[in-house]
């Protein structure tokens, strides 16, 4: 591994410590520090979202979880955590499109299910 990656390693490992702590502000800085580095980090994107999300800022969780969609369009945590963004912002619209487009790649996960149920039922 080059010194880049072990930076990003470690880095990654103190944010999950911050973030796994509670402590959102730092987890969110420290996964900012790793995403001027690699801006297409995954693991950063999708756990810096979840921190905003948990700081209740759902803006910048949702600007997160939309570079993780489009950086992976498969990733069905990123667009489960944007439609959870998007319902915490009260659009249930958009949640539910994001959590059938989750359903959509992966049919027989049960939770998917239910949350799209859920929303379909409001």
């Amino acid at each position: 591994m080059d010194n880049k990656g072990k930076e990003l390693e470690e880095l990654i490992d103190e944010g999950l410590d911050r973030f796994n702590a509670d402590k959102y502000g730092d987890a969110i800085r420290i996964f900012t520090k790793v995403l001027q580095i690699d801006p297409e980090h995954l693991d950063a994107l999708y756990y810096r979202a979840i921190a905003w999300t948990n700081k209740g800022n759902f803006e910048q969780a949702i600007a997160d979880f939309t570079q993780a969609v489009k950086n992976d369009p498969y990733d069905t945590d990123a667009w489960m955590g944007r439609g959870e963004a998007w319902q915490s912002k009260g659009d249930v619209k958009r949640a539910l499109a994001d959590f059938k487009k989750a359903l959509d790649i992966d049919p027989g996960n049960p939770d998917y299910k239910r949350r799209v149920s859920d929303l379909e039922e409001k």
